[in-house]
């Protein structure tokens, strides 16, 4: 019989304990942060596809966009895109400028014979029988197009307008194209005075063969003929002096010939002769930057609607007489004297 010999026991060395336990440990540290990588491998590739489906929405949206354009381009070939937006944003500046009423735009009046003509800054001429209501029957017709233009017989912010007694012709003070523009009586274009030697032409007046014009621009009046249809005499430039002016406005003509000049920053009106020799001044206390004047008369009437909106009426000799409309009697704004 075999001898039997008894077994010995395991001896478990506790380092190798220690390190198959780290190993463990590790192991099941990196199977963590493995499902980590691959969570977040996966968020990765669904933000990418989502970002796909954005670049090719909006690559849509730009072709679709493109094609429109293209569109656009082949109904308008002569046009690119910028062209026809500024051609759009001046038609509809020039159809807002067209439309302005003609009613809101000052009006300088002047009678001859029987009708009261005037003329408004938009062109159109409007003849009233005199002693007819305004809301009578009147008739109406237009200056050249009735529109603002810068070519002979067009109008751009015309000021002054008076009549030829014989002939019947209106002449206008065509202030933003430095000249006179001549039209029949029906508002047919006729001709020009003073190209190119009017600076801002305001007033304008005619006795006879004499036109007489004020100009803002240079502080002058202007004396022309319809014989020679240009200046003849000219006077004044800024100053305080006989004969000089500071922004002279409308001025008038008395039935033998001489001239009177509403000097409104002077706070006078100037009294010349037919070929512009200074005669006098008439001036008063009350009477503070004249913008228009008229004669009536032994009477002078004196537009001044700036400091004390008032109308004056004075002795040829500068007496004031009265004021013939005050403040809140409808002199609160700028309005011209008619006689």
């Amino acid at each position: 019989m075999a001898e039997r010999y008894p077994i010995a026991p395991q001896v478990v060395d506790p380092i190798e304990t220690h390190i198959n336990y780290t190993i463990d440990g590790l192991i099941g540290l990196l199977n963590v942060r493995r499902v980590q990588l691959l969570e977040q491998v996966r968020n990765i590739r669904e933000e990418k596809r989502a970002s796909e489906i954005a670049r090719k929405q909006m690559i849509d949206q730009l072709t679709e966009a493109q094609v429109h354009v293209q569109e656009d381009l082949r109904e308008n070939p002569l046009q690119s895109m910028q062209e026809r937006i500024i051609q759009e944003m001046e038609d509809k500046l020039q159809d807002l400028q067209n439309n302005i009423p003609v009613e809101t735009q000052l009006k300088w009046k002047c009678d001859t014979r029987d009708l009261e003509t005037s003329i408004s800054h938009l062109g159109e001429i409007v003849q009233v029988p005199v002693g007819v209501p305004d809301y009578a029957k009147f008739q109406t017709s237009t200056v050249a197009t009735g529109k603002r233009g810068i070519d002979p017989g067009e109008l751009n912010v015309p000021l002054g307008v008076a009549i030829h007694e014989d002939t019947h012709q209106i002449f206008v003070a065509n202030y933003g194209n430095d000249r006179v523009e001549i039209f029949s009586d029906t508002g047919e274009y006729l001709n020009q005075l003073g190209v190119g030697q009017l600076s801002k032409p305001w007033g304008i007046a005619i006795h006879g063969e004499n036109v007489y014009v004020s100009c803002l621009g240079d502080h002058t009046i202007n004396q022309l003929t319809l014989t020679d249809m240009s200046i003849v005499r000219k006077i004044g430039g800024k100053g305080s002096n006989n004969g000089q002016f500071k922004y002279p406005r409308q001025l008038t003509t008395d039935p033998i010939g001489h001239v009177f000049i509403a000097d409104t920053d002077n706070n006078r009106i100037s009294i010349h002769d037919t070929d512009l020799n200074h005669l006098r001044n008439i001036t008063h206390q009350s009477m503070s930057g004249p913008v228009d004047v008229k004669v009536s008369r032994d009477r002078v009437y004196v537009l001044c609607p700036y400091n004390n909106p008032c109308m004056h009426v004075l002795t040829l000799e500068g007496d004031k007489l009265h004021s013939l409309i005050t403040k809140g009697q409808g002199m609160d704004v700028l309005c011209p004297v008619f006689f």
